[in-house]
Formats: structure tokens, sequence, C-alpha cells
């Protein structure tokens, strides 16, 4: 089990800032944002062969209301122009020898429906099955990503999770559970590990305030119980964010970015506890 952090916590913090202090607290690797304009991917890599830190991954960039980053648009261009730059991010993640691509099926922020019953569905899984042989090719998992409602219209619960895989249909996608969302959207945070577990691919953690682990009421002892009924032994990656008002922004102004550094260790140590033994 290898513990990682998604670079996306530290908001616009420089990425050799972040990178650096990740690798001196004691990741074993990092999640960084696909931003693939913003950055020199062969200098990350390089970067992270000096520190010894493992980029596992890349955290795919799409938000609302950019129709052009939206998976599950009802304009077939727009949707044509997400699938071309999803192999953009793709082809990222190989760059810096990850091995995933987390996937939301539909743009982050958008929160209603835009097509008749079941079309928004149809349209994002049409889209990731048009992104698998980019992946395949370049040996990349696509992980879909379940949001909860108040930050995603459509793949909210593990139960969708698991349809949406299968309904895609190709052994280069799976899905990860993570326990901030399934807080707000499950029963409990055992039951969804049984239900995804042959597609489980990754787990992102942040506590019920989304700050450190430890910090909310999350139930941690139930959720290791249900990483070990999975037998799930990937990475974890600890998704937690600043103090502040704005869940689809990460940076939120100083001083609270400051305690996005304090989270970050605060979470290492109480996932070290959780499953290290």
């Amino acid at each position: 089990m290898k513990f990682s952090i998604c670079s996306w916590t530290f908001g616009n913090q420089p990425i050799k800032r972040v990178m650096e202090f990740v690798a001196q607290t004691g990741y074993d690797s990092i999640e960084i944002r696909a931003a693939i304009n913003e950055y020199n991917w062969k200098e990350l890599l390089q970067l992270s062969k000096e520190l010894s830190l493992e980029i596992g991954g890349l955290t795919g960039d799409t938000s609302w209301p950019h129709e052009e980053q939206d998976l599950a648009n009802p304009n077939g261009n727009n949707r044509q122009k997400a699938i071309a730059y999803f192999k953009r991010q793709i082809e990222a993640v190989r760059e810096v020898e990850g091995k995933y691509l987390v996937v939301c099926p539909s743009a982050v922020g958008k929160t209603a429906l835009l097509g008749g019953p079941g079309e928004d569905w149809k349209w994002a899984v049409d889209s990731v099955q048009k992104l698998t042989t980019t992946a395949s090719e370049l040996d990349v998992m696509l992980i879909i990503e379940p949001l909860n409602r108040y930050e995603s219209c459509i793949v909210n619960t593990a139960e969708h999770a698991s349809r949406f895989v299968q309904e895609v249909g190709h052994p280069k996608v799976k899905t990860l559970l993570d326990s901030y969302h399934m807080n707000i959207e499950e029963r409990d945070m055992e039951t969804p590990f049984l239900q995804v577990k042959e597609y489980l691919g990754i787990l992102h953690v942040a506590d019920s305030n989304r700050q450190a682990l430890g910090r909310g009421h999350i139930n941690f002892t139930q959720f290791a119980l249900g990483v070990e009924k999975a037998k799930f032994d990937g990475p974890i990656v600890v998704e937690c964010c600043a103090p502040g008002s704005n869940p689809f922004q990460a940076d939120k102004g100083l001083p609270a970015m400051e305690e996005i550094y304090t989270y970050a260790t605060e979470s290492l140590a109480y996932l070290k506890k959780l499953f290290v033994h």
C-alpha cells in the first residue's frame, strides 16, 4: 500500500515546492492535476526522480462551465473537444511514468442534467469508451471518480460507479472511492467497498469537513475494515482542502493555504497509524 497526496489540494502553490514538501514529509507518491498546458512534464518527471517521489497518476482536468471539457456534454462538438483534451491528459500520464488518470464522467461543478432521461449518462459512457484505445496503447488506467450530488449530476455513489464501469466494459477502466464523498452519499463506510471491489483502482481520503483525517467525524475504522474486506492494496491519496467556502477552488488564499501543509502532515500520520502495523 502506498500513501499519496493530490497536488490540487495545494492550490496555486509552486509545484516544485509542493513536490519537495510531499517528499520530505514522507509520502510515497503524488497525484498531479493534469493541467497539461501549465507544466513541463519531462521536468516534473526529472524532479520526481531527484526527490525519489513517484508520480502515481494525474487528476483529470475538467471543470464547469468549460463545456469543451465535459465528457457528458449535449453538444457533440464539445464532447469531441473533451475527448481530445482527455487523450492529451492520458499522454501526460505516460510522460511522467504514471499509472492512472482520474476521470470525472461529467465536468466537475455541473450539478444539473442537460439531456433527457439517461442521456447525460449515455454521452459520458460513450466518451470514456472513446478514450480506452489511447489508454490501452499507453498502458494508463482510467479511474472513474464518483462525486457527491453537489459537485456532479452523474456517478455519485459506489453503485453508480460500478454500473458505469461495467457499461464502459473495458479492462483499462476502474473506479475509486473517496471518503469525503462517501460520507455524503453512502449509508456507511464499508458497504461501498463490497460494491466496487473488483473495479477499485485507488482511494481518495479526506474527513467529513474535507480537512485532515481526524478533524471531522468519519468513522475511518469502518473505512479501514472496508479496505480489508475488499483486499485493496493500492494507492491511498489524500485530497483534503484548506478551510474556505468554494469547494471547486482549492486555493483559499493566505493564511488558509498554510493550513494545507499541516493537514498533509497530519493525514499521513493518521494513515500510517490506521494501516501500517
